[in-house]
């Protein structure tokens, strides 16, 4: 009969997953799963009554050795001494400092190197500005005879409005200035002057509000190299004063010869 009823094909047992609305609350939990969290509940709630039996046993008087390398702080939390806890010698000591002042050394150097990028930009950008266009710079055009050279008009090969040919970016060609009329012509009317002028005051706002975080950051910058110079001496300092035959503490107890 046993093997009649391994034979016969059963129904697959599946189990029931979590429902589409609880999703997130992620794995439905299993049998299996709940069994596992009431043990680890059961044991901690026996541990801490064992604990609290034991509280109220205690004896006020007794003492240990260990109770006189461990404290207590915040209502009974044990705190014990690390076992490196000890002074370290004075070669550990010179090799931490030597690392640290490595380190300074190597942010001091990233800083430097980010103000100089900060200081071309923003000379870049204030000779800019004293020129009257957004970015300093010229741009050249090569051209193949002197007559090309006199027939030249720049709004003409940049395809722009003469107005706007001290731009470097967002230079809007004639084609995007234009306004389509009923009879088909192209004009270009007050609305594209007021746009013009209301662009360009744009983007001056922005590149006022750019130079002045650019600023604030060459400062913070500038600051906290000055700092990591300030540390990187001092570490210099304690790490000449360590060395052999350098300045030690003066003994005030000790014996002079009397002449």
């Amino acid at each position: 009969m046993s093997s009649m009823r391994n034979a016969v094909q059963r129904r697959n047992h599946k189990e029931r997953s979590q429902p589409q609305e609880r999703q997130k609350w992620g794995i439905l939990e299993k049998k299996k799963d709940y069994v596992l969290r009431a043990r680890d509940y059961n044991a901690k709630k026996k541990a801490l009554k064992t604990l609290r039996s034991k509280a109220s046993s205690r004896n006020p008087d007794e003492f240990y050795f260990a109770m006189t390398s461990s404290t207590t702080r915040d209502g009974g939390i044990k705190v014990s001494e690390r076992a490196d806890a000890g002074a370290m010698s004075v070669d550990v000591v010179r090799l931490l400092k030597t690392q640290d002042a490595g380190y300074v050394r190597t942010q001091a150097a990233v800083e430097r190197r980010a103000i100089e990028k900060l200081e071309g930009e923003l000379g870049f950008m204030d000779s800019g500005k004293s020129a009257g266009v957004g970015l300093a710079g010229r741009h050249t055009v090569f051209v193949d005879s002197e007559k090309e050279a006199g027939d030249f008009k720049a709004e003409v090969y940049f395809g722009t409005h003469k107005d706007l040919l001290e731009r470097r970016f967002n230079r809007p060609r004639m084609e995007q200035l234009a306004e389509v009329d009923g009879a088909g012509k192209r004009v270009v009317g007050e609305a594209g002057e007021v746009r013009k002028k209301k662009g360009r005051d744009t983007e001056e706002k922005k590149m006022a509000k750019r130079r002045e975080g650019r600023y604030k950051e060459l400062e913070g910058r500038m600051k906290r190299a000055a700092e990591l110079k300030v540390a990187e001496r001092a570490l210099e300092l304690q790490r000449a004063r360590m060395g052999k035959g350098a300045m030690v503490t003066k003994n005030k107890w000790a014996r002079v010869r009397k002449r």
